[in-house]
């Protein structure tokens, strides 16, 4: 097909959680876009269609905001700045890692003025709270670091600009499966992933896959010395707390309904940018109000999708739950991957006739939470869906 690139704008894929990226070692084995090798390799087979395409490797446990500071350093290049006074007030590390920057000229009249966002999962919230800080910056690291030492994602005004954001069953507004684990249940579940992390912090397993806990001292980075990448078990339970010291910065509770409310209520839907959010669903009415996994829906989702078919917290009503919150794609509800409940949006058909500004929910697809990356899906049926998509996103002005 030549080497010629399409005239869209770049596109980047965002992991969900416990995802990976193309800086990590399993990527090169096993495609998170696609779910296998080689012949399943999602961004390989758009590269073949001309498709300009990344997909950043990111911290697979930590919160929206860290790992949109990752993702800015990734596309920019440079030292990952996760903000003077963000990194103060939830206890850990101001500076990551360094990246050679995949986009330097992002921002730049051309190719490479926008770009184009594709966020699976919790890449969902992820890009939503990137976007805000892309195109608004941070108030509060603006007024509380010197303006020498600011990072140029929390300045006000930036060349760099949003073409389009597209979630796939992104967690945006949140998941009652997370609320299910309750408070307790949710730091015990982190607490675990955090220790087993730690443990293996310095085996070669982290060259595999990478947790990117560094900036908790929970694990070293990869590519130091062993000496330098033991972490104290002191350092490590430190870090632990430390995260799981607030529902903010924390990725778990980040996918409770309360948490997601809060951070949604502080982003902006700009009147430049296209967004979509494309749904799936795969439960139904079991005759008593209750919905429960189709026949067809992944074993692994089943239990999952049984839970928030059923629950019904009415502390969480405060914030949007009614009982058109069941139905769901096995890990997260339809109404949880919708648009922002607090942002302006309209129903979606068709390629054509969208305009900026708006949130288009697209019609509720035959799926389940990890059809989007390949599992269960035919590779020439997924390939095509995604180039699809691409193509629809290139035809937007």
């Amino acid at each position: 097909m030549g080497n010629k690139k399409t005239s869209g704008y770049p596109a980047v894929f965002v992991h969900g959680l416990f995802g990976w990226g193309e800086n990590d070692g399993l990527e090169k084995k096993y495609h998170y876009w696609g779910f296998g090798g080689r012949e399943r390799d999602l961004l390989g087979y758009l590269r073949r269609c001309r498709y300009e395409v990344y997909a950043p490797s990111l911290g697979p446990v930590t919160g929206a905001w860290d790992r949109s500071c990752e993702l800015w350093a990734y596309l920019k290049g440079g030292r990952v700045d996760y903000g003077r006074v963000h990194s103060a007030k939830y206890g850990h590390a101001r500076y990551g890692r360094t990246y050679p920057g995949v986009l330097k000229d992002w921002g730049k009249p051309g190719r490479h003025e926008k770009i184009d966002l594709i966020a699976h999962s919790f890449g969902g919230m992820n890009v939503t709270v990137f976007t805000q800080l892309v195109l608004r910056g941070s108030r509060e690291e603006r007024e509380g670091t010197p303006p020498e030492e600011l990072s140029d994602l929390f300045r006000e005004s930036k060349t760099e600009k949003i073409h389009s954001v597209t979630t796939v069953s992104g967690v945006i507004n949140g998941t009652t499966f997370a609320d299910s684990l309750g408070e307790r249940g949710m730091r015990a579940v982190v607490s675990a992933v955090f220790g087993i992390s730690a443990l293996l912090g310095a085996t070669p397993l982290m060259k595999v896959f990478d947790m990117y806990l560094d900036p908790w001292n929970v694990t070293g980075e990869p590519g130091k010395p062993l000496k330098e990448r033991l972490i104290s078990l002191a350092k490590a339970v430190r870090g632990v707390r430390a995260y799981n010291a607030h529902h903010l910065d924390n990725a778990g509770f980040e996918m409770q309904l309360a948490t997601a409310y809060g951070i949604n209520a502080g982003i902006e839907t700009d009147p430049d940018v296209y967004y979509f959010a494309r749904r799936a669903c795969r439960t139904h009415d079991d005759g008593k109000g209750n919905q429960v996994p189709d026949r067809d829906m992944r074993k692994i989702l089943k239990v999952w999708s049984t839970i928030i078919g059923r629950y019904r917290p009415e502390r969480l009503r405060a914030f949007g739950f009614d009982e058109s919150w069941l139905p769901s794609d096995g890990i997260v509800n339809v109404n949880g991957h919708s648009a922002p409940r607090n942002a302006p949006c309209k129903d979606g058909t068709g390629v054509t006739g969208f305009r900026p500004g708006v949130w288009y929910n697209m019609p509720v697809e035959d799926k389940h939470h990890m059809s989007w990356v390949g599992i269960g899906e035919d590779p020439k049926t997924f390939f095509r869906y995604y180039r699809d998509m691409l193509g629809m996103l290139e035809k937007l002005n």
